[in-house]
């Protein structure tokens, strides 16, 4: 395919590609021109022939297979400029067969998808996208997942001088305000897990005051931080690497890193919260995380571990 040849910085000849893929050097100019189209730079120089430039903030996904150093994430790639919710077309990818790191971004979401049935409002500017994971875990061991994701991406955010901190069980946030939320979906039989859907949303390259008046108080964007927008593509880049680079580690050796890393980067212990679980809700102060993932509570000198919830700060 064409698109192999621009997996390169390099310059590559239009009679190679010709050659290569037995067409004419018209029937190459005219796909180079479609790529164009497309939204893709790509630069052609008499004696030298052509070669992709990967755009700031480009997420096309040529662009972004040039710039990855992973081995399974980001596999395949598909940019859409508008969808419902990436979750749900990942989903039926995977349903489909798709490989491993399959990887689906939008430019925005019109149904985007949180915890719990909720909406995640996804304007343009914005990192949404989602990731197809097959691992070879326990099916209890789905949900340290989002814990590993969280470190990935608040590693990430370092590059940008931004500190940001976790809150149990899958948000990054920053003075309080959440800047990120990643949602976890599995399709398990029995204790198989067939795979694993991974879902993340950052606000990136907009005011949080564009957001509905109801969420502008308790989210915060990387733009409100920096006062500029950055490289998204980038990020992702960033993001893909430190987390296949953590999946990797967790699959061969466990967990145990992953909890530890979260623990030195969490927001939540010594804070008294309050945790809304389907039924009910529970106060007390969050002392640690136990090595299964799980909060650990401290309510009034009863320690309970507890599983699923939303935090809230007291």
């Amino acid at each position: 395919m064409l698109y192999d040849f621009f997996l390169t910085s390099d310059f590559i000849s239009g009679e190679k590609i010709a050659k290569k893929l037995n067409i004419s050097r018209v029937a190459v100019h005219k796909k180079i021109q479609n790529l164009r189209k497309q939204g893709y730079v790509i630069e052609g120089i008499r004696g030298k022939g052509y070669r992709l430039i990967p755009r700031f903030d480009g997420l096309l996904p040529l662009e972004l297979k040039l710039r990855l150093k992973t081995k399974i994430f980001g596999k395949e790639i598909i940019t859409l400029e508008s969808i419902d919710s990436t979750q749900i077309l990942i989903k039926e990818l995977a349903e489909k067969g798709f490989p491993e790191g399959t990887l689906v971004i939008a430019l925005e979401q019109t149904s985007g998808k949180g915890r719990m049935n909720r909406k995640w409002i996804s304007p343009k500017g914005g990192l949404w996208f989602s990731l197809l994971l097959r691992p070879s875990i326990l099916s209890k061991d789905i949900y340290k997942l989002s814990l590993l994701f969280g470190v990935a991406i608040t590693i990430s955010l370092e590059h940008y001088g931004i500190k940001a901190s976790l809150k149990w069980p899958n948000d990054i946030i920053i003075n309080n305000r959440k800047l990120c939320g990643i949602l976890l979906e599995g399709d398990i039989e029995l204790d198989k897990v067939n795979f694993v859907t991974v879902g993340i949303g950052i606000n990136v390259n907009f005011p949080s005051n564009i957001l509905p008046n109801d969420l502008r108080s308790s989210s915060i964007s990387i733009y409100d931080i920096l006062g500029r927008n950055i490289d998204r593509a980038e990020l992702l880049c960033k993001i893909l690497e430190y987390s296949e680079k953590l999946y990797l580690q967790a699959i061969n050796e466990g967990f145990s890193n992953i909890i530890s890393l979260w623990r030195s980067k969490s927001s939540i212990f010594g804070k008294s919260i309050e945790v809304k679980l389907l039924d009910k809700s529970i106060k007390g102060i969050a002392i640690d995380i136990d090595d299964d993932g799980s909060l650990i509570l401290n309510q009034n000198g009863k320690i309970i571990k507890i599983y699923s919830g939303d935090v809230i700060f007291l």
